[in-house]
């Protein structure tokens, strides 16, 4: 008797011409029927046939989504606020009507108004920017659908070659510009090789409710910026310390230590190493993991 194949799932990445969205396309490619969003034009895009134009201040998302009909989406587009919440409260309605699995990558600066420890994903969210408000807002949308069609994957500093962090200091450090660094701040990173991984490992296992993304260590903000100016120049650079406050303060996410298998887990060493340049070794102090 023949066996009826299991068809190939669909997934949609909303903003995948970004720079996570390509990665996450080229992650998943090989295991499900992959499309994605661009917002800019260009000749790539427009002729590459799993991507479909999408500006959230122009068009609204039925379309698209009736035409792919996709299984799970993945949320990694960044949009004026507004434009964004009206986008998600959509997308959440279609979901909930076609059963359909949504995944936001959501950010750390939820978190930021939580300066005494570090925060794991039972913690209570808090933020005083407008950044942090949004993510907030974001989830709070997804959290309306039942728990099992919905994943909330907050990620730390992502760092790579090509990350806005690593970005922004190639082009201070070009125009001799000083870079701000916060002594007294702690944070966590990750790279995004890594992230797409730990994002296919808990879509491959269903997991639903909230996720960190991140390294299983800390660091001081100025100790990360000091040590990727090192990589990547010969010159030292122009900081800026800025003490916002006066004692040390956490900007940063944690797992619980059993979340990951060992092959999903990295330290700052590794963030530093496989995120710039994987044959300088790294001497940076990391802090030690505290609840």
């Amino acid at each position: 008797m023949s066996q009826v194949k299991k068809p190939i799932e669909r997934l949609l990445i909303l903003g995948g011409s970004g720079y996570l969205g390509r990665a996450i396309y080229r992650e998943f490619q090989s295991f499900y029927e992959v499309f994605g969003t661009y917002n800019t034009p260009d000749e790539f895009w427009l002729d590459h046939g799993a991507f479909f134009a999408y500006n959230s201040t122009k068009n609204g998302l039925d379309t698209i989504l009736n035409i792919i009909r996709p299984s799970h989406v993945i949320i990694s587009m960044w949009s004026p606020h507004k434009a964004g919440l009206d986008a998600i409260k959509g997308l959440v309605q279609w979901a909930l009507n076609n059963n359909c699995h949504l995944t936001l990558l959501s950010h750390v600066m939820v978190f930021d108004a939580v300066d005494r420890h570090p925060s794991f994903p039972n913690h209570r969210r808090s933020s005083i920017s407008e950044t942090g408000k949004y993510f907030i807002q974001l989830e709070k949308l997804l959290e309306a659908l039942p728990e099992h069609q919905y994943l909330i994957a907050r990620l730390a500093m992502v760092i790579g070659l090509n990350s806005a962090v690593v970005r922004d200091i190639k082009t201070k450090l070009t125009k001799n510009e000083p870079i701000e660094v916060f002594p007294n701040l702690i944070v966590s990173a990750i790279t995004r090789d890594m992230m797409v991984k730990q994002l296919h490992y808990l879509l491959n296992r269903r997991a639903y409710g909230v996720y960190h993304l991140a390294s299983k260590d800390l660091i001081h903000h100025s100790d990360l910026i000091t040590e990727l100016c090192t990589l990547l120049s010969d010159q030292p650079p122009l900081l800026k310390h800025v003490f916002d406050h006066n004692e040390e303060t956490y900007l940063a996410l944690m797992s619980p230590e059993d979340q990951w298998p060992e092959h999903l887990c990295l330290n700052m060493d590794q963030v530093l190493q496989s995120g710039i340049m994987s044959h300088v070794a790294s001497k940076k102090i990391t802090v030690q993991n505290q609840e």
